[in-house]
């Protein structure tokens, strides 16, 4: 049991070390991404946090079973090259004691992964995509920057506003050109802000005690109009129907429908807790195959086969969602496949044929008595 614990404060440590870089390497990436978005209006600035934090939840899925897995195939090299395991051998302490142990942390991390995959995972994206439809308005006045010409609608608007108001979302003594195949107008006003009608969705520019302009260049019947309040829309409305997409759809309610789409989707969830199960085993027997200064050839074979088995998935999920691969074998054949490796290398590995060679061996190098 010591010795057990012992193993597990390593691989806890690595892993520790390993999730804590990719979490920070991925915060700054997407922190990075959503600032650009936000300077260009894509999104609104006031809610890059909690994009970042709803994308951070569904990146565990991928981060925990890949720190893990890392995690323990370094605890095995670390404690290999110090002649750690060669005393735990010595102790007792075989491949069963290291699958246990790996068992163990596999066994809670599938827990945290099956939580983010099966429920947490589609609120998020559902909600990811809600927050996205529903601050396009404020994005659009938050990306404006005083001084600058800004296109709206695919550039059938081109926008400009002197001033922006504290608030960043007021803007100052504003101009406004509209370009379509009858003619060209301009606008002029005192204020602008954006709002979203509640019933249809659509995207209105509103523009306060100003004044407009319409007509043809050249022509003499330009149209002049002055206004206290006037409201052009800048964009349609936002995609409706989200809950029908199977990405977003709750795992109790995939259950209830058939089909292939249907039937993928849940395996797909339920892949990634198999394989934060299956993985740290899988780094256990590569780790322990590595020798003497070879580890980086570990390292390379666990990376790749860390990868080849990722996309083994992704593959086996697209031909599911297509009907090629029947839901009965889906992607059960892979994680099969997966076991079935590691229980080949677990007997090459626990075979005594290797042990008995040496001791023959050494038997014939020793002395003779006569």
């Amino acid at each position: 049991m010591i010795l057990q614990t012992y193993f597990i404060k390593e691989i806890l440590r690595a892993f520790g070390m390993i999730i804590g870089g990719l979490i920070s390497i991925y915060l700054s990436t997407r922190f990075a991404t959503y600032l650009g978005q936000a300077a260009e209006g894509k999104i609104a600035a006031d809610y890059i946090f909690r994009l970042i934090s709803l994308k951070m939840v569904i990146s565990l899925k991928d981060l925990i079973p890949m720190s893990l897995y890392l995690g323990v195939f370094s605890a095995v090299i670390r404690m290999q090259r110090d002649f750690e395991l060669t005393a735990m051998r010595a102790a007792g302490g075989g491949h069963n004691l290291l699958i246990s142990a790996a068992l163990k942390l596999g066994a809670i991390a599938a827990v945290i992964v099956g939580v983010v995959t099966l429920y947490a995972e589609p609120r998020a994206e559902l909600t990811l995509i809600e927050i996205r439809n529903q601050t396009e308005n404020e994005a659009t006045i938050a990306g404006v920057k005083a001084g600058r010409f800004k296109e709206l609608s695919g550039g059938k608007h081109i926008f400009y506003a002197e001033t922006v108001a504290a608030d960043e979302r007021t803007l100052e003594n504003t101009f406004v050109q509209t370009q379509n195949t009858a003619n060209i107008g301009l606008m002029r006003s005192s204020d602008a802000y954006v709002e979203t009608d509640a019933k249809s969705k659509d995207r209105f520019a509103v523009f306060l005690d100003g004044i407009s302009y319409a007509g043809m260049p050249g022509a003499l019947d330009y149209v002049i109009t002055r206004f206290s309040r006037y409201a052009l829309r800048i964009d349609n409305s936002s995609p409706q129907g989200l809950t029908h997409n199977v990405n977003y759809i709750y795992t109790t309610e995939l259950f209830k429908f058939r089909g292939p789409t249907y039937s993928a989707e849940i395996q797909w969830r339920l892949a990634a807790p198999i394989a934060t199960l299956l993985l740290p085993i899988l780094a256990i027997l590569i780790g322990l195959s590595s020798r003497g200064s070879s580890w980086y050839l570990g390292l390379i074979t666990a990376v790749s086969v860390y990868f080849v088995y990722s996309n083994i998935l992704g593959v086996g999920k697209s031909l599911m969602k297509k009907g090629i691969l029947i839901p009965g074998i889906g992607l059960w054949a892979v994680h099969l496949t997966l076991i079935a490796i590691m229980v080949g290398l677990l007997l090459i590995q626990r075979r005594p044929s290797g042990v008995r060679r040496r001791a023959r061996q050494e038997l014939l190098r020793a002395p003779r008595i006569r």
